[in-house]
């Protein structure tokens, strides 16, 4: 078998093209936002041609980050549910902590990615909401402005923790992975150890199957 054939895709152009402008725009939000709430950082601001245009920047990426979180919500929901052995996936640490033998076979994404893509939604939406609050604040009581500011810079930390896990965990906590959102193959022995119910429901696949089960 040669290492073409070993090959196996696991993410579609649409998907990996929904991850990069999620993320890219997340990140050039994140770096923006950290211009404008620490000044001692000015020289973020100097980068990006002053603070009148890095605001621009700053809310025409949240405009991305909005419409693909809203485009990923839709596209990744029905993976992203939770199932009954998540919970035992959970509770033997998904085999990252020690070693386990009788891990529960995992089909498109385990109960950590789940957790992640559901924590993004959230944490996202707050976001999206107290943004569209602070592009406009005169517009809203001022204790809605004040919560909204807060509740950016809030969810902003949270999600930016789960972002530098997601990182790790994408690259150097599980080599192979990163292929996924590049190239969107990755091995058969990765597919193995980290979704083996969605590889043995592709190896059974055949085309028209459904028409001849209906």
């Amino acid at each position: 078998m040669s290492a073409h054939e070993n090959l196996i895709k696991v993410t579609d152009a649409e998907e990996r093209i929904v991850h990069w402008l999620l993320a890219g725009s997340c990140l050039f939000c994140l770096i923006t936002g950290l211009g404008f709430m620490f000044h001692s950082w000015s020289f973020i601001a100097t980068l990006f041609g002053g603070y009148y245009a890095m605001k621009w920047m700053h809310i025409f990426s949240g405009i991305v980050f909005m419409a693909s979180l809203v485009y990923s919500y839709f596209m990744w929901k029905k993976d992203c549910e939770f199932e009954p052995s998540d919970l035992q996936w959970v509770l033997k640490g998904g085999g990252y902590l020690w070693e386990v033998k009788d891990l529960p076979p995992v089909y498109k994404y385990n109960a950590g990615q789940k957790a992640f893509f559901w924590i993004l939604v959230a944490c996202g939406a707050v976001i999206v909401i107290s943004g569209l609050i602070m592009w406009n604040p005169v517009f809203y009581p001022v204790i809605a402005a004040r919560f909204a500011y807060m509740l950016h810079a809030g969810a902003v930390v949270v999600l930016g923790s789960f972002i530098v896990v997601h990182i790790y965990l994408g690259t150097a906590g599980n080599p192979g992975t990163v292929t996924a959102m590049f190239t969107g193959q990755v091995t058969r022995a990765w597919c193995e150890t980290h979704c083996p119910r969605w590889l043995a429901e592709r190896d059974n696949y055949k085309p028209g199957q459904e028409k001849e089960t209906a």
